[in-house]
């Protein structure tokens, strides 16, 4: 039996992971030390053709799933640099899916390939993707001008 643990999340306000978002997702994460884990409920509002997840959304879920499997598991900031999806199944508003991310290759300290997946509740694969991701150590990220520097030195308490 794997050991899952919650990992905190910061930024209140983001589509993806924000609890005060009222639009968004509210995507939280757990981990095993090895994946980073999501249960996401997809709402009417978040729909495509009538009754399918809209893509976008899709590529949303794969896209913060990689993105925190990477600051967890690199203890860095994070950027994206590119996606690559593959839609395999449909995926159903009212729903909740699960999605995975991992470390795929590092390339170097300041770059690395993730991998996501999403699966529906009859444990099918239903899309993946593959991501290249830019690591940053804290000060570099700073430099960017991205994040308030009260958020990012409170996301900080994360590593």
């Amino acid at each position: 039996m794997e050991n899952w643990y919650k990992v905190y999340t910061s930024d209140l306000k983001c589509f993806a992971c924000g609890k005060e978002n009222s639009c968004g997702l509210k995507m939280e994460f757990e981990s095993n030390g090895r994946i980073m884990r999501s249960e996401t409920l997809i709402a009417k509002h978040h729909r495509g053709w009538a009754t399918l997840a809209h893509g976008g959304i899709l590529a949303t879920i794969l896209d913060e799933t990689m993105s925190w499997a990477a600051i967890h598991f690199f203890k860095k900031f994070i950027l994206t640099q590119s996606m690559e999806i593959e839609f395999l199944k449909p995926v159903y508003i009212e729903k909740k899916v699960l999605s995975n991310g991992w470390i795929h290759e590092k390339l170097s300290e300041r770059k690395a390939f993730m991998k996501s997946e999403i699966i529906n509740q009859d444990n099918e694969v239903c899309a993946r993707a593959t991501g290249k991701f830019a690591l940053f150590e804290p000060e570099k990220f700073k430099e960017l001008d991205i994040v308030p520097g009260d958020l990012l030195t409170e996301m900080e308490g994360m590593f």
